[in-house]
């Protein structure tokens, strides 16, 4: 991995300074992948578009937030790096935080196709190292019959994604009907291993192992 400069942005809500990491270059060698969709890759993290502000806590889009400097990381001591000593990398948001901001609305529905899916991974966290079913709770529950409803069917990755969701929210009869259509070539593993979970009757998120 190798690491990109480093973009400063002021937070819309309090004005002090996030610091946004960058990346020149990745890979995904000892990467994790999951039944949900998440993968977790050491050397090729996610990039969250929606962040919280370590300083006051606000959640905003990154990108939509102003530009006030970049740092390069091969610079020497004596540049940018000391001109925003404030500058703090933002957080990811917790399960509460995405349910909070999606209570206040959200109109763009890519935008909020993309908090439902990032709420659903942020659930699933605790349980991904465990084989006992999902017990969602009522939020998540909510929230991914109404990320489901954000899915076209017509398309291969959304139509494995809305069977996975209804495989975890135990409608398994609705996720079999959708996991016997026909899938391109690069999804027939996860499908086969959603299936056979759900044959099963196993809700709990699994892990997609590539050997």
């Amino acid at each position: 991995m190798t690491p990109g400069p480093t973009i400063i942005r002021e937070c819309s809500a309090c004005g002090k300074y996030i610091a946004q990491p960058t990346m020149r270059s990745g890979n995904t060698f000892g990467a994790r992948f999951w039944t949900d969709g998440k993968r977790d890759s050491p050397m090729l993290p996610d990039q969250p578009l929606l962040v919280k502000c370590q300083h006051c806590g606000a959640l905003d889009w990154i990108a939509e937030l102003r530009q006030v400097g970049e740092v390069d990381p091969w610079g020497s001591e004596t540049d940018d790096k000391n001109r925003f000593p404030d500058a703090r990398p933002a957080l990811t948001p917790a399960l509460q935080d995405y349910a909070d901001f999606l209570e206040g609305g959200v109109s763009d529905k890519q935008k909020e196709r993309y908090i439902r899916l990032q709420a659903w991974w942020v659930g699933n966290d605790p349980r991904r190292e465990s084989e006992k079913s999902a017990q969602l709770d009522s939020f998540e529950a909510d929230n991914l019959r109404i990320f489901v409803s954000l899915l076209d069917e017509s398309k291969d990755n959304d139509r494995v994604m809305k069977a996975e969701a209804l495989r975890e929210l135990g409608e398994f009869v609705g996720a079999e009907k959708l996991l016997s259509t026909d899938f391109e070539d690069g999804l027939l593993k996860a499908v086969s291993i959603i299936r056979s979970l759900n044959q099963k009757k196993v809700t709990a998120v699994a892990e997609i192992k590539f050997e």
